[in-house]
């Protein structure tokens, strides 16, 4: 299994956001010291939920402060973006990294967000599937592209600097829906899987995926999914329960509150907030984990990213996961 750190750089009440930034830095940088395959981060706007709003800036910060992991967004909202602009800012990263970007893209769910850009969040499909084929054109050739469509227009344009990887950095797409997996599975993208939910619907998500692999005619051997799970490790379960459960609970309840605020009708939210923690989370020693991480991998799924910078949870206890996971689970996970 391949094992990464997942980030949305939290501001909760009462803490610096430049506190909250060098530590996650400090953290990433820590996991990419330890030996974590990758660093992942979110994109948000205008809430405390979540201060990267620029999530490709702060990669390129660490292509110079890492040596291994892959950089991976997961995910940059599309339809929030530029798509002319969006292939040079990941591309320049892709230079930075030295090849190392993994990009994660999707439509965006909170209200907020689009009608801060002014944008109606009505067209987010239809904004995602443009920008998806400008990306596309310019990314399959080196010369000047031309475009007019509903949303975005220009005229012989060749972004710079063109990716290391050739011809684009992997992309990684957040969906769970039939439609979305049979997309992925038809252009061989991978499969960016929500962290809030059941295993039992994880299993479910999985196996709609290899229904859309197989008619898809690519075969379960190219399922490349990844999936998000709230973890903290310590050196008994009922630490890690005791120092991070509340932590994650404050994180949901701040998350739940933003969308009923943004959305009259209260929206969809991302996470299963009916799961149980026990079966949604990863919390505990390192036996428990590399367990659960095992109930995991019989499902297919063979790349997990671990959500631990979560609501106040200390700096200090997050590096003590990050350093159990890398001595007692990595060793274990990766011969599985």
């Amino acid at each position: 299994m391949q094992i990464g750190l997942f980030h949305s750089i939290q501001w909760p009440e009462g803490s610096d956001q430049t506190e909250r930034y060098a530590q996650a830095l400090a953290q990433a940088c820590h996991a990419d010291a330890l030996g974590f395959d990758s660093v992942w981060l979110t994109e948000h706007h205008f809430s405390r939920h979540g201060i990267v709003s620029d999530s490709l800036a702060v990669l390129g910060h660490l292509a110079a402060r890492t040596s291994h992991a892959r950089l991976g967004t997961a995910v940059s909202v599309l339809p929030l973006h530029h798509p002319l602009r969006f292939a040079e800012a990941a591309a320049t990263v892709d230079q930075l990294s030295d090849g190392r970007l993994d990009l994660g893209i999707g439509r965006g769910y909170q209200p907020g967000e689009f009608r801060g850009f002014g944008i109606d969040i009505a067209e987010k499909h239809a904004r995602f599937d443009e920008a998806v084929d400008v990306l596309r054109r310019v990314w399959a050739t080196d010369g000047p592209v031309s475009h007019s469509g509903t949303y975005f227009s220009f005229e012989d344009a060749a972004p710079q600097p063109r990716p290391r990887q050739r011809p684009h950095p992997p992309v990684w797409v957040a969906t769970d829906s039939p439609d979305g997996l049979a997309t992925c599975a038809e252009n061989d993208w991978g499969v960016l899987l929500p962290q809030g939910t059941s295993l039992t619907i994880t299993a479910a998500q999985m196996k709609r995926y290899t229904e859309a692999l197989d008619r898809a005619g690519s075969g379960t051997d190219r399922a490349r999914a990844y999936l998000a799970r709230a973890a903290h490790v310590a050196a008994t379960d009922a630490q890690a329960w005791a120092e991070a459960e509340g932590p994650y609970r404050d994180f949901l309840g701040y998350a739940d509150r933003l969308r009923r605020a943004q959305h009259p009708g209260g929206g969809r939210s991302p996470f299963d907030l009916d799961a149980d923690l026990r079966d949604s989370a990863l919390f505990g020693g390192p036996e428990t984990i590399i367990t659960r991480l095992a109930a995991i991998r019989e499902l297919g799924i063979e790349r997990v990213m671990l959500f631990m910078h979560m609501g106040g949870l200390a700096h200090e206890k997050i590096m003590s996961s990050l350093e159990l996971v890398a001595r007692e689970v990595l060793p274990v996970v990766r011969e599985m």
